[in-house]
């Protein structure tokens, strides 16, 4: 065989090596996606700063804006970053990897002081579990989140007007997520509520924040 046959051999082999060896990060199945989640999960847990109380009257002053971000491409896309208030406060940590399907496979991971959600991402809809509680499917693009036991909507996020999205809980209008203004710099324009109930139950609190915080990371990855 000569050298030539050898090296495209070879090559060849190397190609199908680093395929096989990325395969789980193509197309990840469940115990591919519980091992990432408990890694991520310790990893943000690990590294995040002491992370201030949102209690209902502070959520408000939730911002768009982020400490500790940080990108790296590598057989997975992962981002990470720490969301803060408008008093410059540690409020939410989150941990971001995408893999490599055709279609959108990612993990999202946050965590705030009273609460953790995972968003197991998968094209327009997102697997949502708060605090370990399956709590349902959320659609992206139409803003509904489907009950994982009863199987009708519970949620909706009204995305008609993106600047400004009415987020009804059972019907109930429980607050608006705003988007930030392009540019904006001063702490009030980068808030992610413009307002939120003062009388919310707490799993509607944990669903409002869970929502907010997806909607937030998805528009910087």
């Amino acid at each position: 065989m000569g050298i030539l046959a050898l090296s495209a051999i070879m090559v060849a082999g190397a190609g199908f090596y680093l395929f096989s060896k990325s395969f789980p990060n193509f197309k990840p199945g469940d115990k591919k996606i519980q091992a990432d989640l408990k890694a991520i999960r310790k990893e943000v847990l690990d590294a995040m700063p002491d992370l201030s109380p949102l209690r209902m009257e502070d959520m408000e002053s939730l911002s768009s804006k982020e400490i500790d971000k940080s990108v790296k491409k590598r057989v997975t896309t992962d981002q990470r970053g720490v969301f803060v208030t408008i008093f410059e406060e540690p409020a939410a940590a989150y941990y971001h990897r995408r893999y490599l399907s055709n279609n959108r496979d990612a993990l999202l991971f946050a965590k705030t002081y009273h609460h953790e959600y995972n968003f197991w991402i998968k094209g327009d809809e997102a697997n949502l579990v708060i605090d370990q509680l399956p709590v349902g499917v959320y659609n992206e693009k139409t803003g509904v989140l489907i009950g994982a036991r009863s199987q009708k909507m519970i949620a909706k996020l009204d995305k008609s007007k993106p600047e400004k999205m009415a987020m009804t809980i059972q019907g109930r209008n429980v607050g608006n997520i705003v988007m930030p203004r392009p540019g904006a710099k001063d702490n009030l324009s980068q808030r992610c509520f413009d307002f939120v109930r003062n009388d919310l139950t707490k799993e509607e609190e944990a669903i409002l924040l869970a929502i907010a915080i997806y909607e937030m990371v998805e528009r910087t990855v």
